[in-house]
């Protein structure tokens, strides 16, 4: 069956954020003396959960709370509306322009808040490239439950098995694949994760034509 729609994460995939978003935490979690580790990095990649941040405020000498975290991270700022060099992924605009120009519906599904996810599109100049949005405070379960996926779908009047699903992470993987739909993981971006439960894999977006799928989409 061809692919109808092709729905975009966005940390690691549409923009490279994902180190960058730890730089931002970890900077606010060593304001209550906490420091952040490459392993703790790594384990809040494709993840929005708050056990986990929680779980890092406990290292904290004094008692500190979820809260006053948040707090903190919003007076210190973050990359989505504040980083001076947020860009899209090598090749994404042409992708897009591609995709479009055929018709293919194209979508954005992240576990991040939605006012942080628009903010970073229009920043960018992709509001208009996208004809659905799904962030994390628009769902009831984040990823990797496959509800952002199917809300998504949904929402454009498409099965599942008419979207593609673009990854970086095990977590947004296993969302897309258990929500029914065709998974790529995406490798390029600067923290390599674990794609090898995704159906095909792309490491550029400007290689997009030697993915069967996309073979006779006019290049931009």
């Amino acid at each position: 069956m061809p692919i109808r729609c092709v729905l975009f994460d966005f940390d690691g995939v549409i923009a490279d954020t994902e180190g960058r978003n730890a730089d931002y935490l970890a900077a606010a979690l060593a304001h209550f003396g906490v420091r952040l580790t490459e392993a703790d990095r790594s384990a809040l990649v494709g993840i929005n959960d708050s056990s986990l941040l929680e779980a890092l405020l406990k290292r904290a000498e004094m008692p500190v709370t979820l809260e006053q975290l948040q707090t903190e991270r919003a007076r210190r700022g973050n990359y989505y509306e504040n980083g001076a060099d947020l860009h899209p992924q090598p090749g994404l605009r042409e992708f897009l322009s591609a995709l479009r120009a055929q018709g293919i519906r194209t979508g954005v599904v992240s576990s991040t808040r939605s006012q942080l996810i628009l903010t970073a599109l229009d920043r960018l100049h992709l509001v208009s490239q996208f004809d659905v949005v799904i962030c994390g405070d628009m769902v009831t379960r984040r990823k990797p439950d496959p509800e952002p996926y199917l809300r998504a779908a949904q929402l454009l009047g498409l099965a599942p098995g008419d979207c593609l699903v673009i990854e970086d992470s095990p977590a947004g993987i296993r969302a897309g694949k258990a929500a029914g739909c065709t998974v790529l993981g995406y490798t390029g971006s600067s923290i390599r994760q674990d794609v090898s439960a995704a159906d095909l894999t792309l490491s550029d977006f400007h290689l997009y034509r030697q993915i069967p799928l996309f073979q006779n989409l006019s290049p931009f």
